[in-house]
């Protein structure tokens, strides 16, 4: 019985957790497919294109949620960059739009907060004005700002020599 009374919640807190994964959607437009870099492990965020000679290697737009920051778009660009063997990431724009609120409907919610045996009532004008419930189920999920970056992940051109020389090829 206990399980029953809970399961709402447990569905609740379930549904967050895995909302809070998925916070930024990012595409990648690799821009020539023929090259193949390794993975690094440090990654900069510029807001400009340096003065060192340069390649780029793809495009990467990502999106967030409503009330996201652009702190969480500049590291999940980071972090595809890195992937991609970039050395850096170049911020182009950061644009924003308002995304209005939804309703939505969600029986959960009327039967969680709002549970039928609370109103055992039936209205005289029922069949005509209006449900015996006050709540049925639909409710509005609030909008806001979403934010989307634009950047150019790039590598550096200069040849870099290694700082320690790999293992066998000592002479």
């Amino acid at each position: 019985m206990l399980l029953f009374r809970s399961l709402p919640l447990i569905l609740a807190l379930t549904a967050t957790a895995l909302a809070g994964c998925a916070s930024v959607t990012t595409e990648i437009t690799v821009l020539d497919p023929a090259h193949k870099f390794a993975p690094t492990e440090y990654v900069m965020l510029l807001l400009d294109y340096p003065p060192k000679p340069y390649v780029k290697i793809a495009l990467i737009e990502a999106q967030g949620i409503v009330g996201g920051s652009e702190a969480a778009l500049l590291e999940e660009a980071r972090k595809r960059a890195a992937a991609l063997g970039a050395d850096a990431v170049v911020r182009q724009e950061v644009t924003a739009f308002y995304q209005p609120p939804v309703l939505v409907y969600d029986p959960a919610y009327a039967n969680m907060f709002y549970p039928r045996y609370r109103y055992p009532y039936r209205s005289f004008y029922y069949p005509y004005a209006y449900g015996p419930f006050p709540y049925d189920g639909y409710r509005w999920v609030g909008g806001g700002e979403v934010q989307t970056l634009k950047a150019v992940a790039i590598r550096f051109t200069d040849e870099r020599a290694p700082a320690v020389a790999p293992a066998g090829l000592e002479q």
